[in-house]
């Protein structure tokens, strides 16, 4: 048994085994991925659902990222992931832009893969301390159980494990602290379908080759409706209603109504935003999620008072959590920079690949900022960024919160990345325990020889 109570912990002969702390993508990605090299793997995991911000946040899609408008840049546990969405006709494919799925059969998804893989999921708990004791570390959860991990991925988004062991980290942007604001994500039924078709401006997707506001899945003929980014018939009609109070949410623009595949009357939603100064003090965030849910009905009555077809919506649900886009990052043996994003410059001990743009939601603005790379390149991300300038031996960290300044983070941070970058994590987790050395030790040769056999894409 790896959950142990503290009076038996120094008696027992714990086997050698990799923990991941959060089961987000990075987090999922990296417990697949050290189960898959043979080590017995445990996946910590507050939520009932895998998925994290991808489910309990209900932020069900694939951004941009993975493809850079002529090849797949991300492949490995992401890809399976994708193509088995794509076999349960769950999603629908862009390509290149974004890809909605449903969020129940992503969730469904991730627990399959994790217990065939031999995975130990923990629910219901989080890590209240970290302690490193010889090659291990001892982790307390909220019920006062143990476990041992002979290494550690953090994978929480927030660094939080790695702070408790003492690993350096800096909030939020590096002149201010400040941090992108959160907004709560939320679902309706009652789209009228042919109603927004006949009532919306037709525009052409230019990455994609998609018309809007209405996709036709190719596969199975379903149409669903599809709407991302600043659009000159939503835009004006928002700034209008802002400005007599109608509407009170301070965004200039709605980020995204998808459709969700299977449910054509369906759509999620990302049209909110709360300020926030530290995304992990649970005060302020109980705080932020009122303020969320009250833009949640802000929201819904302003779809219904302008938008054609969504006269009747209902809301149907609203994320587990409010989505959280950015809080600390690690000090690591490298800091990738908002400048390699945009020069897309290449490193040696590459483990993942991605062309996202950086994408800021301002702090206290109702604006974003979009920086592109140029079409057709990508920038790498390299092993350094995981693992910590200091602390635990055999620690690393996955997804948003490694070693980056602001401006990178705000690219890498969406879910291929992020799954691309646990799954690297989760391999050199999984490597130290085999060659009982330390993560610096171990280098990156064996790491990429590892991703590239299992379909990773670093070339």
């Amino acid at each position: 048994m790896l959950c142990i109570s503290g009076s038996k912990l120094a008696d027992m002969n714990t086997q050698s085994h990799v923990v991941v702390a959060g089961g987000g993508p990075s987090g999922v990605a990296a417990a697949l991925a050290a189960a898959r090299c043979g080590v017995p793997t445990t996946v910590i995991e507050y939520h009932p659902v895998l998925g994290g911000m991808g489910t309990a946040a209900l932020v069900n899609n694939f951004c941009g990222g993975y493809h850079d408008g002529e090849r797949f840049l991300i492949g490995g546990v992401y890809a399976e992931i994708r193509q088995l969405l794509i076999d349960r006709q769950a999603i629908y494919i862009t390509n290149g832009g974004m890809e909605p799925y449903e969020p129940d059969a992503y969730h469904a998804l991730l627990a399959e893969l994790c217990d065939a893989a031999g995975v130990k999921r923990i629910h219901g708990q989080r890590i209240i301390q970290a302690v490193e004791k010889g090659s291990d570390i001892v982790l307390t959860l909220s019920d006062q159980s143990q476990v041992v991990a002979s290494a550690l991925v953090d994978a929480t988004g927030d660094a939080v494990v790695a702070q408790m062991a003492s690993v350096p980290v800096q909030l939020g942007r590096e002149s201010d602290q400040a941090v992108m604001p959160v907004n709560m994500c939320y679902r309706f039924t009652g789209l009228d379908i042919d109603a927004a078709e006949a009532g919306w401006p037709k525009t052409i997707d230019p990455r994609t080759g998609h018309s809007r506001p209405v996709y036709i899945n190719p596969d199975s003929g379903e149409r669903n409706f599809f709407h991302s980014g600043h659009s000159s018939f939503i835009d004006p009609m928002l700034a209008d209603d802002r400005a007599s109070g109608l509407c009170s949410i301070p965004r200039d623009h709605v980020a995204a109504i998808h459709g969700v595949p299977g449910c054509p009357g369906d759509a999620t939603v990302n049209f909110g935003r709360v300020f926030v100064n530290d995304p992990t003090d649970p005060h302020e965030m109980a705080e932020a999620t009122q303020q969320g849910e009250c833009q949640v009905h802000d929201g819904i009555a302003f779809f219904r008072r302008r938008l054609p077809g969504f006269a009747d919506i209902q809301l149907q649900s609203m994320a587990r959590q409010i989505g959280v886009r950015q809080s600390y990052q690690i000090s690591g043996l490298y800091r990738l920079t908002q400048d390699d994003c945009l020069e897309a410059r290449q490193f040696d001990d590459v483990i993942a690949q991605c062309n996202y743009p950086v994408d800021i939601h301002e702090p206290g603005s109702d604006k974003t900022s979009f920086f592109k790379l140029p079409e057709g390149q990508h920038y790498d991300i390299p092993w350094r960024c995981l693992i910590p300038s200091q602390g635990p031996q055999r620690l690393l960290v996955a997804g948003r919160c490694i070693s980056a300044d602001a401006g990178a983070m705000a690219s890498f941070r969406v879910q291929a990345p992020a799954l691309a970058i646990g799954e690297a994590a989760g391999i050199g987790a999984a490597l130290a325990v085999q060659g009982n050395v330390s993560v610096r030790d171990l280098g990156h040769a064996p790491v990429q020889e590892r991703l590239r056999a299992v379909g990773a894409v670093l070339d």
